[in-house]
């Protein structure tokens, strides 16, 4: 996993986001901000999942203001 490239869609924006994977801890991660032209043409697509204990309190946003 470390070093891969990923698409994922940003929780504050809305926005697609290119990352690569840096450190991991456990089922946690680092992810530096790329490109889509570094990304290449196959980065893996990662889905984001609220916490549902977050999701109760946010209305499922997830976003805590």
């Amino acid at each position: 996993m470390h070093g891969e490239t990923i698409v994922f869609t940003d929780a504050y924006t809305g926005q697609e986001m290119y990352g690569r994977i840096g450190q991991v801890f456990c089922d946690k991660a680092t992810v530096r901000i790329i490109t889509k032209e570094e990304a290449g043409p196959n980065p893996r697509k990662i889905v984001m999942r609220v916490d549902p204990s977050i999701a109760k309190i946010t209305n499922g946003t997830g976003i805590i203001k």
